[in-house]
């Protein structure tokens, strides 16, 4: 009886941890993937802006559209910057003025630091990595919170310049 009952708690706990170890997985896939989705509307709503309305400014003032993109950009090389030195090679840390009006220009920037946040993201989730005094969950969370903000501002420049974003962009946005 003591060695069936031994044989059991190994296979228990050996269940448990493959149990565990699995729904860990899942919840860094499923964070990655939160990330992927928010990468994805930020290009659906880039690509929806005209580039020529990328000048466009709201009425109370500020960055003009390319430049909250470039914005987005700039605060996510900040943080890079600051937690992975050594993977922010190569990206542009201050777009100019007159690159913040080429679509192109914000794209690439964009999808570059998409990828090393991502990276990052997942080394962190992996490694229980600290940013200070968030882990790698809240860090995703300020990342996506303060581009979603953003967001918004692109929207309320556009609205108030007389160029509104298409329903597929402005509808789309909310497709998670």
């Amino acid at each position: 009886m003591k060695k069936l009952s031994f044989s059991f708690l190994v296979l228990c706990l050996t269940a448990s941890f493959s149990y565990a170890q699995s729904s860990a997985d899942q919840l860094i896939e499923d964070a990655l993937s939160t990330w992927d989705k928010h990468v994805a509307l930020n290009a659906l709503m880039l690509n929806g802006i005209k580039e020529e309305y990328l000048s466009d400014k709201s009425a109370s003032g500020g960055r003009n559209v390319g430049e909250q993109f470039a914005h987005l950009h700039e605060v996510r090389v900040m943080w890079l910057s600051q937690l992975a030195a050594d993977k922010v090679k190569g990206l542009d840390n201050k777009i100019d003025a007159q690159e913040s009006l080429r679509k192109e220009y914000l794209t690439e920037a964009m999808t570059a630091s998409d990828k090393v946040v991502r990276e990052v993201l997942k080394e962190a989730l992996k490694n229980g990595t600290r940013f200070g005094e968030m882990s790698a969950t809240r860090f995703l969370g300020y990342l996506i919170s303060h581009e979603s903000h953003t967001r918004g501002q692109v929207i309320l420049a556009m609205k108030q310049s007389d160029h509104p974003l298409p329903p597929q962009v402005t509808y789309g946005i909310w497709e998670w």
